[in-house]
Parts: C-alpha cells; sequence; structure tokens
C-alpha cells in the first residue's frame, strides 16, 4: 500500500508543479518555467543527497539513471509546460494517462515486468477517466503574452501535440530509472543524478544558443517566484516517485502519477477557476479514476 500512496502524492505534487508554474506563465511570456524548475530540483536534491549513503558505484545504472532525467525532467517537462501553456494544466495532465501504457510496454521489454488482471482492469479504468477530461466541451485557455484568452484551434492542435508527446518521454523515463534503481538502489541520489544530468544538458542549450546571459539578467530583474515553487512541488514529486519505483512496477507507478490530471483539475478549480471549467465529462474522469485507484490499492 506504501507504494500506492507514493505514486498518489507523485501525481498530486506535480499536478501542484504545473498549476504553480501556469501561474508563474502569466507574467513570463517567453519562459515556460522549464530552466528554473530544473535548477530547483538539482539545488533540493543536492541538498537531500548529502544526507544519504551512496550505493556502491555502476557506471551503467548512473548512465541509466542520467537518461532517465534527461528524458522525464528534461524532454517530458519541456513538452508539458509548453502544453500547459496553450491549453492549461488540467487538459495537459489528462495527456499523461498515455504515460503508463508507455511504461508497461518499455517495462515488459526492458525489465520483464508482468501486468496483473486486476491491476490491469485498475489501470484501465484511471486511463478511461482520465481521458474522458479530453472529451470536455468546453474550450481551452492559452496564455496569449501575459493574459489569459480561449483558444484558437491552431493553438488546441499544438497544444495537444505537445501534451501528447510528454506521456511518450515521460513513460520511457520511468523504465530508464526503475532500471537504473535496480542497481543503484537510492531513491535521493537516483533523483538528484537525473536531475542534474537534464540540467547539464538545459544550460549547454542556452551557452550555444547564447541565451544563458540573456536567461540571468532575466531573472535578477524580475526573480521568477512562482517557478520556483512550481520547482520545489516537482522536487517532492520526483523523491516519491522514485521511491515509489523501489514498491511497484514502473508502469503502476505510472498509472497512479496518470491522477495528476485529477489533482490538476481540483486545484485548478480551485485556483484558476477564470481559465479551468467543469462539464460532465470531467464529473464521468473523476469517478472512474476513484474506481480505478481503490481497485489497484485493493490489489496490494
Amino acid at each position: 500500500m506504501i507504494g500506492v500512496v507514493l505514486g498518489l502524492v507523485t501525481g498530486l505534487l506535480f499536478a501542484a508543479g504545473t498549476v504553480l508554474a501556469r501561474v508563474g506563465q502569466r507574467n513570463r511570456p517567453d519562459d515556460d518555467g522549464l530552466v528554473m524548475t530544473i535548477l530547483v530540483n538539482v539545488l533540493v536534491l543536492g541538498g537531500l543527497a548529502l544526507t544519504v549513503e551512496a550505493p556502491t558505484w555502476n557506471t551503467s545504472a548512473i548512465v541509466a539513471l542520467m537518461v532517465g532525467g534527461v528524458l522525464g525532467s528534461l524532454l517530458g517537462r519541456l513538452t508539458m509546460l509548453r502544453a500547459v501553456r496553450l491549453v492549461g494544466p488540467t487538459r495537459s495532465s489528462a495527456f499523461m494517462t498515455g504515460s503508463p501504457v508507455v511504461a508497461a510496454i518499455a517495462g515488459l521489454v526492458i525489465l520483464g515486468e508482468e501486468v496483473g488482471a486486476a491491476d490491469g482492469i485498475g489501470g484501465l479504468l484511471v486511463i478511461g477517466g482520465l481521458l474522458a477530461l479530453i472529451r470536455s466541451q468546453s474550450t481551452p485557455t492559452a496564455l496569449v503574452g501575459n493574459s489569459p484568452q480561449l483558444a484558437t484551434k491552431r493553438q488546441v492542435r499544438i497544444g495537444y501535440a505537445f501534451a501528447a508527446a510528454a506521456p511518450l518521454f515521460f513513460g520511457l523515463g520511468f523504465v530508464v530509472k526503475k532500471w537504473g534503481l535496480l542497481d543503484y538502489p537510492e531513491p535521493v541520489l537516483g533523483a538528484f543524478i537525473g536531475s542534474a544530468a537534464a540540467f547539464s544538458v538545459v544550460v549547454l542549450i542556452d551557452v550555444g544558443s547564447r541565451r544563458l546571459g540573456r536567461r540571468v539578467r532575466d531573472y535578477s530583474g524580475n526573480f521568477p517566484w512562482w517557478f520556483v515553487a512550481a520547482g520545489v512541488a516537482m522536487s517532492g514529486a520526483i523523491l516519491t516517485q522514485f521511491a515509489a519505483f523501489t514498491h511497484l512496477p514502473a508502469w503502476l507507478v505510472g498509472v497512479l502519477q496518470g491522477t495528476q490530471g485529477l489533482w490538476a483539475l481540483l486545484m485548478g478549480w480551485l485556483f484558476l477557476r477564470r481559465e479551468e471549467h467543469i462539464d460532465r465529462w470531467v464529473v464521468a474522469s473523476i469517478l472512474l479514476v476513484l474506481a480505478g485507484v481503490v481497485l489497484i490499492g485493493l490489489q496490494m
């Protein structure tokens, strides 16, 4: 049961991160929050890493953790945050239902993980419930400059394309991280290694495109506190995600983290009421998600 709780908390914290990032994007039309949230991950997880004892060095495991970090913390988050700007945190998070499908296939091929019948049914209920969010008839709200406006059809298409890419990267990242943890079983250090690898790639890209100096000056004059808060929430999510990997198969962690869509819905309704709307598909999704999570929990 502890693994289920950790998976659900992971979804909650990632949802909080997306909602906080959306608030931060209101005042930063050219910054989705990727760099600052990853930097906060490195600082928070690096501090915690100093308190744990490192396992025996394993090169292949370290490389796997680095690759998993680049897939999830960089590519997955980059596409997710872009989708958050274009179609909002609720709909973007709803697409995360695809990550357990990717994780299940990759986990079967790479890790030899098995999917039980009851777990599979519960996972399908969660996925079906969250996919119901996509059927919502209300028009998403996009951030155009600093102002929330009803998204155009083009913005919706592009936003959904980014949102659909995110679970592919996150799902692959789940499995690669789990693979690394099998031979380097320290969740805190594993989380730090992945985040550090993602941040290194971001810095190299900024240096290569000559944007690093401009970004530093921008942050000095207008510090992105909302992105910092989002990064703290995502740091907690990464920690609970890695801890969940020690109790559950990668695909099941992905299913439970997929409740991010439900958490984002609730938070969006509480804090972004002018931008998030509820209809019958949303109600249906809540009922299906709860049923799926309960079924999964009963099998633990």
